[in-house]
C-alpha cells in the first residue's frame, strides 16, 4: 500500500455517504438521553422533553435511517450536515460524536466475515496495522462527503479538507466523530488501544483537519 493515498470527494448533491453515519449518530444521541434511573419525585413530563434523543423527531428519523441502511441507500452530505447541526447544540456533543464514530467503526468491522476477522487477529502487528490502514481508507471513503480525503501511512493518519463535521460545525466539536472512528478501527484490527489526536483542525485555522494515531 502506498504511504499516502488521496481521494477527491463527491459533489454537493451526489448521494455518497453511508446511511450508517446518520443512523448511529442519532442512536448514540438517543442512548445518551435514556435515563439510567428515575429519581423519586421526578416530574417526567417536565424532564423528558429536554432529552432531545428521546423526542418523537429523533425516533422518526432513526426509523427512517434504519430503512435507508436496509436498502443500502447512500445519503447526501447536506443531509448528514443537517443532523450534525442538531447535535452540536448539546453540551456533550463531542462525547456523542466520538461514540458515534466508534459505533460506525465497530459496525464496519462486524460486517466482515468471522473467518476474515480471525485471520486479521493472527497477523503480526505490522501487518495488522497495514490491514487497518486499508480498512480505514474504505471506511472513510464512505464518510468523506464532499471533502478531499488523504490517508497517510506511519503513524496511521487521516487528512480531510472540508470534512462534513467542519462544514456543519465551525466550532470543531463534531470532528471527534472521525477521531472515534479511526481509534476504534485500529483497536479492532490490532487488538490494542490506539489513542487518536486531532492534530490539525480547520476550525482552529488549519488548512485541513487531520487525525493521527
Amino acid at each position: 500500500m502506498p504511504k499516502t493515498q488521496a481521494i477527491r470527494g463527491s459533489t454537493e448533491n451526489t448521494p455518497s455517504v453511508t446511511p450508517l453515519f446518520p443512523l448511529l449518530l442519532l442512536e448514540t444521541l438517543r442512548d445518551m438521553d435514556r435515563p439510567e434511573e428515575v429519581l423519586e419525585g421526578e416530574d417526567l413530563t417536565a424532564s423528558m422533553p429536554r432529552r432531545l434523543g428521546l423526542s418523537d423527531v429523533v425516533y422518526t428519523q432513526i426509523h427512517r435511517f434504519r430503512e435507508e441502511v436496509r436498502r443500502k441507500r447512500l445519503q447526501t452530505a447536506a443531509t448528514v450536515e443537517d443532523l450534525i447541526r442538531l447535535v452540536i447544540k448539546r453540551h456533550d456533543a463531542d462525547e456523542i460524536f466520538e461514540e458515534a464514530g466508534r459505533r460506525v467503526a465497530r459496525r464496519f468491522w462486524e460486517e466482515r466475515s468471522n473467518a476474515a476477522r480471525r485471520l486479521v487477529r493472527l497477523l503480526p502487528p505490522a501487518l495488522a496495522v497495514r490491514s487497518a490502514r486499508g480498512a480505514a481508507l474504505r471506511l472513510f471513503r464512505q464518510m468523506q462527503g464532499t471533502a478531499w480525503l488523504e490517508l497517510r501511512g506511519r503513524p496511521p493518519a487521516v487528512r480531510m479538507v472540508g470534512p462534513m463535521t467542519f462544514r456543519a460545525d465551525p466550532g470543531g466539536a463534531a470532528c471527534a466523530f472521525y477521531a472515534g472512528a479511526l481509534s476504534e478501527l485500529l483497536r479492532e484490527y490490532t487488538g490494542k488501544e490506539h489513542p487518536v489526536a486531532h492534530v490539525h483542525c480547520q476550525a482552529r485555522g488549519a488548512d485541513a483537519c487531520e487525525w493521527s494515531a
